[in-house]
């Protein structure tokens, strides 16, 4: 089963560094050498790997003892036979493992069975062959360069796999195993020529097996039946351009020539088997023999130079067991005895035997077998037999134990390795016998990192903190501990600046830890310190200069501001800016005797803005004429051209929330100025930021640059220029370089520089070669940015797994959606309801892969590239039905981008309702829909017109009834009018009588019937409308059947009443519910045959009241009843009586129960009879706001709105809101006094009397703002009551509306006369009761305004006196006379207060504030400041007083608040009123 692991990346993190270049000097003993490790906490699926190999893609294929483990720098994905899969592996022990032609991986497993790994289908295929013995045992695998894969016998015979190149199956065929031919063999080798021949090396001579007809052609074999052959074993070979040398025994050596097919014996002086044949650069042939030495062949001159313990010197007698020759011909001896190896040079004839440590011998797997390795770099690793794994020192010729001396401190791993692999970058993987996996990456170190040889733990002692170059070419480094130090420009140490200003190795060195140093244009060295001030030092000669410091005093505001100096710089103008880390800014100016006094805020420098930027970091200006301080709390910009300091204008940038152009973080350490002009800011935090452009206002915009455009950190702590205009940034993750003209930045690492740097803040510089400089923790970091390159390595993009929903997808799951590996499929298909995939991917980088940058886009859905930095995913969701490519790629381990592009496919499926078989049939279904939709709107089209047709005949014929009735109306009004005139003469003989009753008959009949197609008109056009009223229904219903009581004699029907109660109430329109009963028993009666019955009944149900009639008659048939209430149908031609319907009756019934909100019932059976029920609610609020109510003083309450049952309050309490006005009901009918206060109490606050002499008492006590009374009441009258309001003059004031069933004109000119303000009779609407208040209120409100505006204009008032006298009673019109006369008087007194008023009017202050207010609007304040303003006014248009005199002549002795108040009044103050009216 497939295992995907994830590593911990943290922890696979760099793990030592060794081979530093010392600026001190340090030999170099190893290659710059950077090792991670591998185990099973990264996903390694076991630590022991017996062989390793590396595939076309570049995937890193490792043998363990539980699987095969594939490797691309991030995951290992572990291949390996458990329960439940069908890899096919039968051990997971994997002793070996090799990559063929074709990119396929074989595996030899612990149980000698060899498989090959599918890599589409990602599962193994077993290869086999039988023997005698059973299965074959095999012990190695050799792939060849034509494609084929041998499988060795440990016994006889070996297995040749072949692989198709069209289908990539595999067939395979064993030889030398005792065929038919009788011949078999142990074979020990097998090579291919350059015809593509393949040869067998075996103990029983050779096998040729021909590439174009796969024979098999024998030499020096010896078979079973063939007795006398001249049987041979060889052991080894050789091939050149032409030939092959097969190595035999005894010396001999047998030449092969390719082009005759001959083979040449060549008998060497050396009786020994020839276990190896080696070639060198110069076509000289090595043969080698395990006990006899070796001998070097000259193939030009046939010359052979023999070498052994006798001929050469430091040759050991000891068993050669296998030969190597490297890329320099070095040929390397592997022996038998533990930890030794030789080598020799067979140019210069030096032979060594190289001795390594081997560990203490245990079991038999402690001694691992020989090793050799090359890398592309020429470096080369030996492991001798038994361990020592040492690297090859060319230059020395010595072996050096590499990083596994177990006597050094720098010992990483066991001397002891099971294997080693060179990958195709020169990255060194070894699996040791301390388990796990290291991989060992070289770099070519283009940093020079100089440490200090002092105590490596003191940071003081080792972190520099100032760089500095002088005119003399000499490099000034200060250090933390506060030592400045110099070197020469050959790097020579030369000495220290010590406090006397010496350049000495002895004595104590100058106090302060030195932040920065410049040479100003004079050549004089000053020094800024952090502590101890400013130094300047004046030269004397090169190793002596004069000190003085300057630092801060308290008491001398022309002193240094603070000891903190940061930073130093030289404007143009010469001055010397110096930046403070508490004081802010300063600058030196020197007075004529050379004194040098320090300009800063606390003197001349008033407009710096000391309080927010008093930390100063760096100091710089641009070709512009702009200084630049960078500050903790923002960067600074002024002119450098100013007169006096007071003068500058300092402009202050930072970051501002919310906006986008600002500098991203105001923490600045550095502002440098490059040679182009551009100015960068190095931010603490917001990474860098570039200066775009500086507006009319002073105003900058920046823009940013953070990790996201590949920084490697947003802490920068130090910018320098190098000598292209490049800028280099230390950053707390490494050195950045940036390109200005493409935007680009390239990033170095402690892979770069061989450790882990950590960068000084503000310590970098150019020197004068061109050369950089950056200041660290432990000492400096130089290099030469014309000599730094970048990797141009290319790694393979390669897709590792793919994942439908979140699950991973298995080539060959039940899914069906990947048939091979995802990395060898070019599309793949997916369902609509797999649209949500993620595809991982990884580049083949093997170097630093945790420094690969990556970016994705898939083409139709995504606009640009997405740059995901080290995210290895694209996951995408809901994608719609089409076809994308995903298209993604990366950097290289350096963070290069390179052109590594890789496409896949991606086809999302549409589901079937999105197919073009589906559309087709949605446009055939759409149409069948559009044609039924057609018939259908052409029928209901033809239907409604139809209806149409109906309706338009019906209202023809509506509109002529009705026209007709208007005029019926006068005609039997003429025989109505006069009829019943005669009828009252009693003098009639009786059979005239008679006939005038039946003429009285049909002419009401006719009246009814014009009344109904007039009221139907009314509903035709909504003009119907309610008036509904509290009846009680029993009596009013009985009342309507005595209409009908002598027709039911006249026919002899039995005409009955039924109802339970004696009292019904509901609220109902007494006129509509009367048609309706009306209509519904004359119905009854048209339809009911003689010696029936028909019953009028009244039920009391729980929600409403049901009314019906319920006859004997005819019945009604199913199919009439759908047509029953239909306008101008009848259910009959004639009914009983033979009288012709009209066929309205019941369509008015219908339209009248509707209109109350009621439903009809109609119960019918022919032959039986029909019962008519109408059902109407008991609740009142089913009218909405559609009818009108009508009061009257029968209006009953129910149990749930009884007054003493609900808690409202009583006649003599009141729940005031001070928003609403008052109102006084005055009625001695509690129900309708309640009523009354459940329409106004959500408007007013409402106050109760049951008679007049309590309204009296009530009015006096609340001075209401309008009263509402019976006339008809105990004790005092409706009447009396208003009289005796008017006549108080409190009370007088007060609007009273009468409510009264007397509607005679006596009584409503007594009313008036009594000063009521309206007589309303009663029942009345309770619509129009709420409309007269309303109108009422409304004109007290526009009289009192008129009083308002007539206020001390007496022209006014003669011109409105009549409509004033029309509203205002006598007692109302005396008290404001009085109250005016009072104004007048009082007018300049400044102390007139309210009581002054209350006293001389003699009323009480509550009931003088109210009748100011109802009279004028005002609060009596409110009005004295009005009657003053208004004098004022007409003071002013005098034109005879100043506007000081008008203020104190109408009382107000403060001319301010007089013209603050008349400004209130008219909009304007005094002066201006004056001045408009042209005074």
């Amino acid at each position: 089963m497939l295992e995907n692991y994830e590593l911990n990346t943290m922890k696979r993190r760099l793990i030592c560094l060794l081979s530093l270049i010392s600026f001190i000097g340090s030999a170099i003993a190893q290659p710059n050498s950077i090792f991670t490790h591998y185990s099973s906490e990264d996903g390694l699926s076991e630590n022991s790997i017996m062989s390793m190999a590396q595939d076309q893609n570049g995937f890193l294929w490792f043998a363990t003892w539980d699987g095969v483990d594939k490797f691309d720098g991030y995951d290992f994905k572990v291949y390996k036979t458990r329960k439940g899969n069908d890899i096919g592996l039968s051990n997971n022990r994997i002793d070996l493992v090799k990559v063929d032609k074709y990119n396929f991986v074989w595996l030899l497993t612990y149980d000698k069975r060899v498989f090959r790994l599918d890599n589409k289908k990602e599962r193994f295929q077993k290869i086999t062959c039988e023997t005698e013995n059973g299965e074959m045992d095999c012990m190695d695998i050799r792939t060849l360069p034509g494609g084929s894969v041998w499988a060795l016998s440990e016994g006889y015979g070996a297995i040749r796999a072949i692989t198709d190149k069209k289908n990539y199956t595999i067939k395979w065929k064993a030889y030398a195993i005792n065929q038919k031919d009788g011949y078999k063999s142990r074979v020990r080798d097998i090579i291919e020529d350059i015809k593509g021949n393949e040869w067998l090396i075996t103990d029983n001579g050779l096998l040729k097996i021909c590439k174009k007809s796969n024979g098999v052609t024998y030499y020096f074999v010896e078979r079973k039946h063939v007795k006398k052959e001249n049987k041979q074993s060889f052991f080894s070979s050789c091939m050149t351009k032409n030939e092959i040398y097969f190595g035999s025994s005894n010396g001999r050596v047998w030449k092969y020539s390719i082009k005759n097919d001959e083979f040449t014996l060549i008998t060497l002086p050396l009786k020994d088997n020839i276990i190896a044949i080696n070639r060198l650069k110069d076509g000289s042939i090595v043969f080698t023999s395990p006990f006899s030495g070796f001998i070097i062949r000259d193939t030009k001159s046939g010359q052979d130079i023999k070498y052994d313990t006798s001929s050469l010197k430091g040759f050991e007698k000891d068993q050669i067991q296998s030969v190597y020759v490297d890329k320099h011909d070095e040929i390397w001896f592997e022996l038998i005895s533990k930890g030794k190896v030789s080598h020799f040079n067979p140019y210069n004839k030096v032979f060594k035997t190289e001795n390594m440590f081997v560990g203490t011998k245990g079991a038999d797997r402690s001694y691992p077998s020989f090793h050799i390795c090359e890398d592309i770099n020429d470096n080369l690793w030996v492991h001798p037999n038994g361990g020592g794994l040492g690297w090859f020192d060319r230059k020395a010729n010595v072996l050096r134990p590499f990083y596994n001396d177990h006597k050094s401190s720098d010992c990483m791993f066991s001397n002891k390795i099971h294997s080693m692999l060179a990958d195709k970058q020169g990255n060194l993987w070894i699996s040791t016998h301390s388990k796990g996996l290291e991989k060992i990456s070289f770099y070519n170190s283009q940093f020079k990192v100089n440490s200090f040889s002092g105590n490596k733990f003191d940071l003081n002692e080792n972190s520099v903190r100032m760089l500095f170059q002088d005119n003399l070419g000499r490099l000034w480094v200060g250090k933390r501990n506060s030592k400045i130090e110099l070197y020469s420009a050959s790097n020579e140490y030369i000495g220290y600046l010590t406090e006397s200003g010496a350049i000495s190795k002895t004595g104590p060195w100058m106090d302060g830890v030195a932040y920065n140093i410049i040479q100003d244009k004079k050549g004089r060295i000053w020094i800024a310190t952090k502590g101890r001030g400013l130094v300047l030092l004046n030269y004397v000669d090169k190793m002596q200069y004069s000190v003085t410091r300057f630092e801060f005093d308290s008491n001398d505001i022309y002193s240094l501001s603070h000891n903190n100096a940061y930073s130093l710089y030289e404007d143009r103008n010469g001055r010397i800016w110096v930046a403070t880390f508490g004081g802010g800014l300063n600058y030196i100016q020197e007075n004529r005797d050379g004194k040098c006094i320090f300009i800063n805020s606390r003197n001349n420098l008033k407009g710096y803005p000391i309080d927010k930027c008093y930390r100063v970091r760096h100091i710089t200006s641009d070709m512009k004429g702009n200084i630049w301080v960078s500050t903790n709390d923002g960067v600074i910009r002024f002119k450098d051209d100013f007169k006096s300091p007071e003068h500058i204008k300092f402009y202050l940038y930072g970051n501002i929330h919310g906006k986008k152009d600002c500098l991203s973080n105001s923490n600045v350490y550095e502002t440098c100025v490059s040679k182009k002009g551009e100015v960068f800011f190095a931010t603490f935090g917001g990474g860098l930021n570039k200066l775009i452009s500086i507006d009319k206002n002073g105003m900058a915009s920046f823009k940013t640059y953070t990790i996201n455009d590949g920084l490697p950190s947003d802490i920068l702590l130090s910018i320098e220029e190098d000598y292209a205009g490049n800028l280099w940034f230390s950053t707390e993750n490494g050195l950045c370089k940036y390109y200005p003209a493409t935007n680009r930045f390239e990033n170095y690492n402690e892979r770069d520089f061989g450790k882990k740097i950590r960068f000084e803040e503000g310590t970098s510089i150019k020197l004068a070669n061109n050369d950089i400089i950056f200041g660290t923790s432990n000492g400096l970091i130089s290099f030469d940015p014309k000599h730094l390159y970048k990797s141009t390595f290319i790694p393979p993009m390669v897709f590792t797994n793919f994942k439908v929903c979140n699950k991973l997808v298995i080539p060959g799951d039940n899914s069906n959606i990947l048939q091979n590996n995802v990395n060898t499929t070019d599309k793949i298909t997916l369902k609509r309801d797999q649209n949500i995939f993620s595809l991982s991917f990884a580049a083949l980088d093997m170097v630093n892969s945790d420094n690969i940058k990556y970016a994705y886009y898939l083409e139709g859905f995504d606009k640009d590239w997405n740059y995901v930095l080290k995210q290895r995913t694209a996951t995408y969701t809901n994608l719609s039905p089409e076809v994308y490519y995903l298209h993604v790629k990366s950097t290289n381990s350096d963070g290069v981008w390179v052109n590594n592009e890789r496409v896949i496919e991606i086809e999302v499926l549409p589901s079937f309702w999105e197919t073009p078989i589906a559309i087709f049939l949605y446009v055939i279904v759409g149409l069948a829909i559009f044609l039924l939709s057609v018939y259908i709107l052409f029928t209901i089209f033809r239907l409604k017109h139809e209806v149409s047709v109906e309706q338009k005949i019906s209202d023809i014929k509506l509109r002529f009834f009705t026209n007709i009735s208007h005029e019926l109306r006068t005609p039997l009004t003429l025989i109505s009018g006069p009829l019943e005139f005669v009828l009252k003469n009693k003098a009639l003989p009786d059979e005239v009588c008679e006939q005038l009753h039946l003429v009285e008959r049909n002419s009401d009949r006719m009246l009814r019937l014009v009344n109904q197609i007039l009221d139907f008109r009314k509903i035709q056009k909504n003009k119907m409308t309610l008036k509904v009223e509290y009846i009680n229904v029993v009596p009013f219903v009985r009342q309507i059947m005595n209409n009908f009581i002598s027709m039911a004699e006249e026919h002899h029907i039995d005409f009955i009443f039924e109802s339970e109660k004696r009292e019904l109430n509901i609220w109902v329109d007494t006129d509509k519910l009367e048609k309706i009963v009306f209509n519904l028993l004359s119905n009854a009666f048209k339809y009911t045959p003689k010696g029936k019955m028909i019953t009028l009944f009244v039920h009391d149900n729980e929600n409403n009241v049901a009314i019906g009639v319920q006859d004997q008659g005819i019945g009604i048939s199913e199919n009439k009843k759908s047509s029953l209430f239909v306008r101008f149908e009848s259910l009959l031609d004639k009914d009983m009586f033979n009288q012709q319907s009209s066929g309205i009756g019941l369509s008015l019934v219908k339209e009248l129960v509707d209109i109350h909100r009621a439903n009809i019932v109609v119960n019918s059976k022919v032959g039986v009879g029909s019962t008519f029920t109408v059902e109407l609610s008991k609740n009142k609020d089913v009218y909405d706001n559609y009818a009108e109510f009508i009061l009257n003083d029968g209006v009953k309450l129910s149990e749930s709105e009884d007054p003493d049952k609900d808690g409202l309050p009583a006649c003599d309490e009141i729940q005031v809101n001070n928003d609403y006005k008052t109102m006084l009901l005055v009625e001695d009918n509690i129900e309708l006094r309640f009523f009354l206060r459940t329409i106004f109490s959500s408007q007013y606050n409402v106050v109760e009397a049951a008679n007049g002499k309590e309204g009296i008492d009530k009015a006096q006590k609340y001075i209401p703002d309008i009263i509402i009374s019976d006339v008809m009441m105990p004790e005092l009258d409706g009447m009396e009551m208003t009289k005796a309001l008017r006549d108080n003059i409190s009370t007088s004031h007060i609007p009273i509306i009468l409510l009264t069933a007397k509607s005679d004109m006596d009584s409503k000119l007594q009313g008036i006369a009594e000063g009521a303000d309206d007589y309303i009779i009663k029942p009345f609407s309770a619509t129009y009761l709420q409309a007269r208040v309303n109108n009422i209120i409304e004109i007290r409100s526009r009289l009192q305004k008129l009083y308002r505006d007539t206020l001390m204009n007496p022209s006014s008032e003669e011109d409105q006196s009549d409509e004033k006298e029309s509203k205002m009673s006598a007692n109302d019109r005396r008290f404001m006379d009085k109250l005016m006369e009072l104004m007048e008087k009082n007018m300049d007194n400044g102390d007139l207060v309210v009581d002054d008023l209350v006293n001389e009017l003699a009323v009480s202050r509550s009931v003088f504030f109210k009748k100011i207010k109802m009279l004028t609007g005002l609060a009596p304040i409110e009005f004295i400041k009005e009657m003053r303003i208004k004098k004022a006014a007409q003071l002013i248009d005098s034109g005879e007083y100043n506007i000081t005199q008008v203020s104190y002549m109408v009382g107000i002795n403060d001319p301010r608040y007089f013209s603050k108040c008349f400004k209130s009044r008219f909009g304007m103050t005094p002066t201006e009123y004056k001045q408009k009216n042209g005074l």
